[in-house]
């Protein structure tokens, strides 16, 4: 069963990285990341999951010359899109910062790929994924939108739903989704589990 007094101090360093509002997202992801892996009986360590929602977004205050200036300098493999929306750069920068501290490649992984997905995130990396597009902070999306995601009987059928979420929004600002979100979709649509 999981319990979330061991994660006291982790809580308190990650909440000394960023704002109050940031923080609660952070939080809010972490709980969210525990819930899906309870829900749909995930064979991943709860505290893994609370672990790394909790420091999925602890370089997502930097300034854009910030984050770019590190993957410079650490030489960072990067998408495309993450070359062009310097924002993006968060996920790769906070994963090589949390290598460097000696997390476990499981975690950095999913923290490198939460923005965009990737069909190499891993399941860890599923379950932020999605817990990062649906926490209850989150306000782009209705309550009815986030128990109809919650419905579905899979991570891989709830984050396709979330991905056909996400190509709307982008038509209907007139842009194209991300390299490697239809990458993400069609490994799943193909049958592909993570």
């Amino acid at each position: 069963m999981f319990s979330k007094t061991s994660f006291t101090v982790l809580e308190r360093d990650v909440r000394s990285l960023m704002s109050e509002r940031r923080f609660l997202h952070s939080l809010g992801t972490a709980q969210t990341c525990v819930s899906l892996c309870e829900r749909y009986h995930e064979n991943v360590e709860v505290d893994d999951c609370y672990r790394c929602g909790l420091l999925h977004d602890i370089a997502r205050e930097w300034p854009d010359a910030k984050l770019q200036e590190y993957a410079r300098e650490h030489q960072l493999s990067l998408e495309s899109e993450e070359k062009l929306i310097p924002m993006l750069l968060h996920g790769p920068v906070a994963a090589d910062m949390l290598a460097y501290k000696g997390y476990d490649s499981a975690l950095c992984t999913a923290v490198r790929y939460h923005t965009l997905g990737s069909p190499y995130m891993g399941r860890l990396g599923l379950i932020l994924f999605i817990a990062d597009f649906i926490e209850p902070g989150r306000t782009h999306l209705s309550g009815g939108q986030r128990e109809s995601l919650l419905e579905k009987r899979s991570l891989e059928e709830v984050c396709c739903g979330l991905l056909s979420l996400q190509d709307s929004y982008f038509e209907s600002k007139g842009k194209r989704p991300a390299f490697s979100s239809l990458s993400l979709r069609k490994f799943i649509e193909e049958g592909g589990r993570l």
